[in-house]
């Protein structure tokens, strides 16, 4: 697995580096939700810019999944430990019944 990721990231590099330097002359006008307006900006900056946003809404994501995952993960040892509390008492109590039907035959 760990080859197979470090192939993805090499990969990864790779079209950054490639997007980059076939952009790097390109400028682009920005319009942000038609409040601010940017003209010749470069493509690598917007590139880099979505990258960085996305980076940040992928970890806020992971997060939040995370943190779900470890209340679940709470959750499910802590009715682990009261069904073993069960099973301890079941186990203890006494057994005078299965005695009493024993002199009975």
């Amino acid at each position: 697995m760990w080859a197979f990721r470090f192939f993805l990231i090499i990969v990864v590099i790779i079209a950054v580096v490639g997007f980059s330097i076939y952009n790097s002359s390109e400028t682009v006008e920005v319009n942000l939700f038609g409040l601010w307006m940017y003209v010749d900006v470069p493509m690598i900056y917007i590139a880099f810019w979505a990258f960085v946003v996305g980076l940040l809404v992928s970890f806020l994501l992971g997060i939040t999944h995370y943190l779900k995952v470890q209340s679940d993960l709470r959750e499910q040892r802590k009715e682990n430990r009261n069904l073993m509390e069960e099973i301890t008492t079941l186990r203890n109590i006494p057994l005078e019944d299965m005695e009493e039907k024993g002199e009975g035959e």
